[in-house]
């Protein structure tokens, strides 16, 4: 039975998964900042530029649809 299981486990990690399409980075190559640390560009703060690598896909998501409507002139 433990065999079993393990075979199922390795057949499993073999299977091809669904790949999703990650996030892409929002950005223009305008990297001018404003006096807040806000690219004129993108609209995304330094920190979020910063940390843009190492953010999981939802989270990029979520900054990606905040940009919409994001105001960087506050």
């Amino acid at each position: 039975m433990r065999i079993l299981h393990c075979h199922l486990i390795i057949k499993n990690m073999n299977e091809k998964q669904p790949t999703q399409t990650p996030v892409i980075s929002p950005c223009v190559d305008i990297c001018k900042y404003n006096k807040n640390n806000y690219c004129v560009g993108c609209k995304r703060h330094s920190d979020e530029i910063t940390n843009w690598i190492n953010y999981s896909d939802s989270m990029r998501q979520a900054i990606m649809e905040d940009l919409i409507n994001r105001d960087i002139n506050e």
